[in-house]
């Protein structure tokens, strides 16, 4: 290794998404449609558009959710969900807020 860099210590670039500036993010829900409802659980389809600002420059990510929701006493749970991301180029690591 060269000299300096020690195998168990972080590369340090200020562009992860844990680090600061926090990004600033919004979440949009759209179209949101009951797919077919099987009693206890319910099949649910739905757009979303994110802006996320950070570093003086806004992305977008944007598609479409499709989700299971089950009937858990009083409320409902998460059974199986999948993301289908529309955007045809993407020039950052996408995280779990991006969606």
């Amino acid at each position: 290794m060269p000299d300096g860099i020690c195998a168990t210590e972080p590369i340090k670039t200020e562009r992860s998404g844990a680090s600061t500036p926090e990004p600033r993010t919004s979440h949009a829900v759209l179209n949101v449609e009951v797919i077919e409802d099987r009693g206890p659980e319910v099949d649910v389809r739905y757009n979303f558009h994110t802006l996320n600002h950070r570093y003086k420059v806004t992305d977008q990510f944007f598609g479409t959710i499709f989700v299971t929701l089950r009937k858990d006493g009083d409320g409902l749970v998460i059974a199986a969900k999948k993301i289908v991301l529309k955007n045809d180029y993407i020039r950052q690591v996408i995280d779990v807020y991006h969606v």
